[in-house]
């Protein structure tokens, strides 16, 4: 028997967050004052040094290029474990697949000649 047995309680947790929005009639915000709060907040919040409290990141456009087209990246893939090549080809199909995924832009290289 150990000396500091642990009993195991069920946590209740002390805060319930609801999903469901309340909507509030026009009859009840006329005669209490009651308003609906906007959600989303396009100023910019200050703290009192005048520093930004929250900061909403740009809407990002990411492309993705990869080294090769994807047939030859697949054919580097299957190569042998112990090659650099092999690994290469495997970490790219990756990222092209992360970019399908997330909706990204995936271009094709365009070779320069000279």
């Amino acid at each position: 028997m150990a000396a500091t047995p642990e009993i195991p309680r069920q946590e209740v947790p002390q805060i319930q967050e609801r999903t469901d929005e309340f909507i509030v009639p026009e009859t009840l915000q006329q005669s209490t004052g009651v308003k609906v709060v906007q959600k989303n907040f396009t100023a910019q919040v200050k703290s009192d040094r005048g520093q930004p409290l929250i900061q909403t990141p740009p809407t990002q456009v990411i492309s993705v290029t990869p080294p090769a087209p994807q047939i030859t990246l697949t054919s580097w893939a299957k190569g042998s474990i112990t090659s650099s090549l092999s690994w290469l080809g495997t970490f790219w199909i990756r990222v092209i697949k992360k970019a399908m995924h997330f909706g990204w832009k995936v271009e094709e290289r365009q070779d320069v000649t000279n």
